[in-house]
């Protein structure tokens, strides 16, 4: 017997416990609050122009126009377009990271025990109009249909923040099963890579699901997405990450990024970034460790 049905059941406990709305069985979303909202998005805007070297402006048209203009400032972004935290700009990391505490708190308000764990390395993920080279094909370019299951364990939960730029044509597409009584749990077994387990994508279709701009949206690893543009499409900056609800662990490689509750940034915890922009970005130090494995130190204050 497989888990689907438990997956179901603990998404609708998520729904009724946290007040956020069931888009379907497997997906819920919750709006935040326009001020927490508000402060986010220029966290990550004041974050990023120090990452990528351009000056930062809160005209959302003038601010993609400058972070497309520094396309090729690569040294603080993967191949996915994630924002490396340095140590050059860890007080403008530390913002960002207090900011998005304090909309995950609102968000399970209602009863904190309900999450498990807490990620504190969130992906701020540029998606430009077009891919960067170096990651077209890679075997783990969010381009293929995928489960962050197939890299992070089974039991999480994506969950996806469009932020800034051309969000209904840059953004994530989701796909369904076609029959729910085909579904396997091995169909969210570990993979070094996503291009290893395409044979899952045989069992799904397109689902008509756009993430919503405003919204924590929360969908279940038995759900695959993948990074899809329109003809035309602008870029897009977006949070993704993995929140744990019920009693289950994370992946090994992945505990050091979690929590067992949400930290006061910069009343009782600050974040240490031990990389430089001297430094390149440097291999994942397991196949299914995070880029900030090993670069980032709690400091309790």
């Amino acid at each position: 017997m497989s888990s689907l049905q438990y997956r179901k059941d603990r998404m609708t406990t998520m729904a009724q416990t946290w007040g956020a709305s069931k888009v379907n069985d497997l997906f819920i979303r919750k709006k935040i609050p326009d001020h927490l909202y508000n402060e986010l998005r220029r966290s990550i805007g004041i974050y990023i122009s120090k990452a990528l070297h351009f000056e930062y402006t809160s005209d959302d048209i003038l601010f993609i126009q400058r972070l497309n203009a520094s396309r090729n400032d690569r040294t603080n972004v993967t191949p996915n377009g994630g924002v490396v935290p340095k140590k050059e700009y860890a007080l403008e990391y530390n913002l960002f990271i207090r900011s998005w505490c304090n909309i995950v708190k609102e968000f399970i308000k209602d009863d904190p025990s309900y999450l498990k764990k807490f990620r504190l390395t969130p992906n701020i993920r540029i998606k430009y109009a077009e891919e960067l080279e170096d990651n077209v094909g890679r075997g783990l370019d969010t381009a293929w249909p995928h489960s962050d299951g197939w890299v992070e364990g089974p039991w999480g939960m994506n969950c996806h923040l469009p932020i800034f730029g051309d969000t209904e044509n840059n953004y994530l597409h989701f796909y369904k099963l076609k029959d729910e009584s085909t579904f396997e749990d091995f169909f969210l077994d570990t993979s070094e890579v996503y291009t290893n387990m395409q044979w899952v994508v045989d069992f799904y279709e397109d689902d008509n699901i756009i993430p919503e701009r405003g919204y924590i949206n929360v969908s279940d690893y038995a759900l695959l997405h993948k990074t899809k543009r329109n003809p035309g499409a602008g870029t897009r900056v977006s949070i993704d990450t993995t929140i744990f609800a019920g009693d289950h662990d994370v992946h090994p490689d992945r505990r050091m990024e979690y929590l067992d509750s949400i930290p006061n940034i910069g009343e009782d915890l600050f974040i240490s970034c031990l990389r430089s922009e001297k430094d390149e970005i440097s291999d994942k130090k397991t196949v299914f460790s995070h880029y900030t494995s090993g670069s980032l130190r709690h400091v309790i204050l």
